[in-house]
């Protein structure tokens, strides 16, 4: 064999991983998804520390009589291949635990099976076994048996016991069906169909699908908690370059009329992205038909819950604005029993008009609070739409200000805003007693809370920070931003070219990168002070209160800017701490959504409206920017993502720590553990709390052995479903 067909073999790959292995301290070695066409046995030196064994996702047509000589298994997984027999020496491995060598082309099990005493899961699913070793009854600590799918005409009597597991349930199927499709050379095809018929015959009857939606849509599926798909994963999943999906672009666009998948385009250059309806997974995970919900005969309450999730969906890009107006019309025409969808349909008024109506009246049911500035319509409109009533507004000239809907608020609560957005509207009083009458509407009132405590800039204690060279510059550049001259010089400079003039700042990342710590002493080097904010004592049992606790946050903030403003003193920094609950994606309401998550949702639509009114500073630090809703990106003017630091800026963070420790030997630590600085602080505080108990320095031995016990376990492989299998 060539070099080259040797590397396509997936050879090149599996030596990287046999040395990775060999050099950590993992117990499972995991060979899958490389394209091996041969297990390469000869690689590797010591067998007997291997546990654990995984070669799915291959292209092995048999497993080597060696394999007796990996004696320390106890797992081993060969699914998806295409295995036609095992070897009889595989009843050698005395410590086998869990077989899995389902969906092969098996057409026998060794008959000498019973030998493998300690095995308590056996997987051989979708094989052409046609029978059974007797073997197998004698397999006492046997608990977990899967034999679907292959072709026995009945259930061996010796394994009756396992017959009465229910069928295999549609999870399954799409899990078997994204595994066989995945680095399948030739998925769309005849060949590929037929093999994986019963798995896709399952997929395509439970959503209505075409082969090729349903081996599409599977592959969506596996990733249903990602809020964030990108077509380039589905390629990467079927060996093809994001080119050559183009061709399957008229199949997912299928899939979003049949409200299946859900794509935001968001334009601009940006990529676009899909993710799963929460429709969907509540059908998959309650094993009932999905249905199109038609939303027919609501109550008044669920009527906005909708009308919620079309505006979030909307402003996403995940609805375009045709599609959107024809769902909230439908939605109305749907529920003409309620007195509010009569009176807007009776009001007559042009479909951008009434849309913006519904705006002003969700803002009211959902935020408690109607008010809508100018630049609040451009998230709603195109820019002709959007220009046309900035006009027509200002002028009051726009009819639902003519025809008593909409007022020009008296006073501003905003008076130095983003956008300029001097002139607020709000619903007329009469408009909310003709419109919303059957809500029992209760008069909008100013929450009292606890004044929020500013931190003194005097009291955050100096520290050391160390960072990698890309973060080091981005964070430099902040430092500079925010220093009292160049701030001013920037905020004066945004007025006069009419642009917001407030500051918002995203720092993202793993724990312990110094996210926090940064923000601290950010206010201490450029002389403000701190006011930081603790999520949870935002949240309250009490319905409503939580979205007061968050506006009282930015009322409290905002005075005091005034009042330094007034004074020329330095305006402080507003952190809201570990933000991940009010920044993460929107939950999308169903019909059995709980009302904490639509609390949240009222919740991410106050920060939001308030970053867009803020004419200070904003930290906000994240350990899950891959969460974060769309609606804030732009918001944030810069985002600084931590990175774990790099073994040079470790071996820098050791032994500012730990001074005592010698340069090899910190460079050593740095070198085995990826460890941010938090977790070196960890092992720092160990160490301290060693020397009280013994009197000695901790040796370096001792340092070696709490950063093992620090040190995370590997994460196993994401798999479709919603329980952990047996």
């Amino acid at each position: 064999m060539t070099e080259f067909a040797m590397e396509n073999s997936g050879l090149k790959e599996a030596r990287k991983r046999i040395k990775y292995f060999s050099e950590s301290w993992e117990v499972e070695l995991d060979l899958s998804g490389i394209g091996l066409e041969r297990f390469p046995v000869e690689l590797i030196d010591d067998p007997d520390i291997i546990h654990g064994l995984n070669l799915s996702g291959n292209k092995l047509e048999e497993l080597p009589a060696a394999i007796s000589a990996f004696t320390a298994l106890e797992t081993i997984d060969l699914s998806c291949n295409r295995l036609s027999k095992l070897p009889e020496t595989i009843v050698n491995l005395q410590n086998l635990r869990k077989l899995k060598a389902n969906d092969n082309d098996l057409m026998e099990l060794p008959e000498n099976i019973d030998r493998l005493f300690l095995l308590e899961t056996l997987d051989v699913s979708g094989n052409r076994l046609t029978r059974l070793p007797d073997g197998i009854q004698n397999l006492r600590r046997l608990k977990n048996f899967d034999f679907n799918l292959n072709k026995f005409n009945e259930a061996p009597n010796s394994i009756k016991k396992f017959t009465c597991a229910k069928k295999t349930n549609i999870l399954l199927h799409i899990r078997k069906l994204a595994d066989m499709a995945s680095g399948c050379e030739s998925v769309f095809t005849d060949i590929f169909f037929e093999r994986s018929k019963s798995h896709l015959k399952a997929v395509m009857e439970r959503f209505h699908l075409t082969p090729v939606q349903a081996v599409l849509y599977a592959q969506f599926l596996l990733r249903y908690e990602e809020q964030s798909i990108y077509l380039r994963e589905i390629a990467s999943a079927f060996n093809l370059c994001s080119l050559e999906m183009l061709p399957y672009l008229t199949e997912l666009e299928e899939l979003e009329s049949k409200k299946l998948l859900l794509c935001r385009r968001p334009g601009g250059g940006e990529t676009s992205t899909y993710r799963i309806p929460s429709e969907v997974i509540e059908s998959l995970r309650l094993d009932k038909p999905y249905k199109i919900e038609t939303y027919e005969h609501v109550s008044i309450d669920k009527f906005f819950e909708i009308t919620d999730k079309f505006f979030d969906q909307h402003g996403n890009n995940e609805l375009g604005y045709g599609a959107f107006v024809t769902e909230m019309q439908s939605l109305i025409n749907n529920n003409m029993h309620l007195t509010f969808c009569k009176k807007i349909r009776e009001a007559n008024l042009e479909i951008d008009d009434m849309i913006l109506l519904l705006r002003f009246c969700q803002r009211l049911v959902s935020c408690n609070d109607d008010t809508i500035g100018v630049s609040d319509i451009g998230g709603i409109f195109n820019d002709t739409v959007f220009k046309k009533f900035v006009r027509l507004f200002r002028g009051g000239e726009f009819e639902l200000i003519t025809r008593g809907f909409v007022e020009m608020r008296e006073t501003c609560d905003y008076d130095d805003d983003f956008f300029g957005d001097s002139e607020l509207f709000s619903l007329t009083p009469a408009a909310k007693m003709d419109l919303l009458g059957e809500l029992c509407l209760k008069p909008l009132k100013k929450p009292e809370a606890k004044k929020n405590i500013l931190i003194p800039c005097g009291n955050i204690t100096a520290k050391k920070m160390f960072y990698n060279k890309r973060e080091e510059k981005r964070i430099h550049e902040l430092f500079s931003v925010l220093g009292a001259d160049n701030f001013k010089a920037v905020q004066e400079r945004l007025v006069e070219k009419g642009l917001r003039s407030g500051f918002a700042c995203l720092l993202s990342g793993a724990p312990g990168t110094g996210k926090t710590e940064t923000a601290y002493q950010l206010a201490r080097e450029t002389g403000r002070d701190l006011m930081a904010v603790n999520i949870t004592d935002i949240q309250s049992k009490w319905v409503g209160e939580s979205e007061k606790n968050l506006k009282m946050i930015f009322e409290d903030y905002r005075e005091v800017v005034q009042a330094r403003s007034k004074e020329s003193k330095q305006i402080p920094i507003l952190l809201f701490n570990e933000a991940d609950g009010i920044i993460s994606k929107r939950f999308e309401l169903g019909n059995e959504s709980r009302s904490v998550d639509q609390m949240m949702n009222s919740l991410q639509n106050i920060i939001l409206e308030e970053m867009e009114k803020l004419s200070g500073i904003l930290i906000a630090t994240t350990n899950l920017v891959q969460n974060m809703d769309k609606a804030f990106e732009r918001r944030f003017l810069y985002k600084i993502e931590f990175e774990k630091p790099e073994p040079v800026v470790r071996q820098s963070i050791w032994q500012s720590m730990l001074p005592t420790l010698y340069d090899n030997d910190a460079a050593t630590l740095a070198s085995r553990f990826e460890f941010s600085g938090g977790q070196i602080e960890n092992i720092t505080r160990k160490s301290i709390a060693d020397y009280v108990l013994t009197g000695e320095e901790t040796s370096f031995e001792s340092l070696f052995k709490f950063c093992k016990e620090e040190a995370l376990t590997k994460q196993g492989e994401r798999q479709i479903g919603f329980a952990a299998e047996a």
